[in-house]
């Protein structure tokens, strides 16, 4: 699993940082097509645990994912898309290796059973470190909106990892796909970023 992780990753941040650097609608083309499989992707769960609320259900995932892409594609114009990548990139990986290899206290059992306390607390360090780094080296922004922003960014980001989380928890699947190998669906690879991106692009208008 480890190894179709690290493989999967190697190729696709290549191209994402790609198409993230051409912008325009080469950037755009790729997350309209990810916001389309994404919107599958939620629908196929959604049909396991909307019951009568089927369709309202539907419209607020729908939203959220539409809302959270375009987010993103507004992070990329104002500049910030590396800063929010290093931040959840930094905090999913700490979270994930800390929480391996210390990981005592359980963050929240009933949503995601592998998720540790520890694994979070990490993470965050993790994000809240780099991110003020590249904030205050490459982006001349002030130690104190840095901090503050990454902390928040990467609180956030671990909140979208759980409330996807609590989404698969309830539609009874262990990833929302399987388009990414070891990683699984688009959902499960964006999770972090599809929330994070909204409270950034705020926070960037904000500088």
């Amino acid at each position: 699993m480890l190894k179709q992780r690290v493989i999967t990753a190697a190729v696709g941040i290549p191209l994402l940082l790609l198409f993230i650097w051409l912008g325009g609608w080469w950037l755009g083309a790729v997350l309209l097509l990810l916001a389309a499989i994404a919107c599958y992707e939620y629908w196929r769960l959604a049909a396991a645990f909307s019951g009568s609320n089927r369709i309202p259900t539907l419209i607020a995932g729908f939203l959220y994912i539409c809302l959270g892409f375009m987010a993103f594609w507004g992070v990329r114009a104002l500049n910030g898309t590396i800063w929010l990548l290093v931040l959840i990139w930094s905090t999913d990986s700490a979270a994930y290796f800390v929480g391996r290899r210390i990981g005592q206290h359980k963050l929240a059992p009933h949503i995601s059973p592998n998720k540790t306390i520890e694994g979070a607390l990490g993470g965050l360090l993790a994000g809240v470190l780099l991110g003020c780094i590249y904030a205050c080296l490459f982006r001349q922004v002030a130690f104190g909106p840095a901090l503050a922003i990454s902390a928040i960014v990467s609180i956030i980001g671990q909140l979208g990892d759980l409330l996807e989380s609590k989404i698969k928890r309830m539609a009874n699947v262990k990833d929302s796909g399987k388009i990414f190998p070891g990683h699984g669906g688009v959902l499960d690879r964006f999770d972090s970023i599809l929330l994070s991106s909204m409270f950034m692009y705020v926070f960037l208008r904000m500088l």
